[in-house]
């Protein structure tokens, strides 16, 4: 692996992975005082919240559009309207989706903050639960 090849390596691992310098530089076989170069250097850290920032805005688009589909569903349940079987499967895959994001930050958090009593909505199981009691799928759409 060329030097170049190592310090993208080395950024993505810190930027994306949130791996520690010592963790990367055991992992690419690179001293630890290189990586911390480099992190100084190529300045890694404002690399960092700008993926924090997008990820925080993909997570608010999601809920946005995850809120939106509620609404009409709702709406198509109050007006008798046929549901569609398409947009119940994407609103499922948006709640596991905040669900996943809420789990991650909440494992990432649980080291420095209280317990708190869990978040109370839709689960994958309750949405499963759901389609097969409910609605009556068996889970292929």
């Amino acid at each position: 692996m060329n030097k170049l090849h190592l310090l993208h390596e080395a950024e993505k691992l810190y930027s994306v992975e949130n791996l520690a310098p010592e963790m990367i530089a055991k992992k690419l076989n690179v001293s630890r005082r290189t990586i911390f170069n480099w992190k100084k250097k190529y300045k890694w850290d404002n690399h960092i919240v700008r993926i924090k920032d997008f990820s925080k805005q993909f997570a608010g688009d999601i809920y946005k559009v995850g809120t939106k589909l509620l609404t009409k569903l709702n709406d198509d349940i109050d007006n008798n309207r046929i549901l569609n079987k398409h947009e119940i499967c994407a609103l499922e895959n948006i709640i596991k989706i905040i669900n996943r994001e809420e789990k991650e930050q909440t494992k990432n958090l649980d080291n420095f903050l209280p317990k708190k009593k869990p978040a109370k909505f839709l689960t994958p199981d309750v949405i499963e639960g759901i389609n097969s009691e409910i609605l009556g799928w068996n889970g292929a759409y």
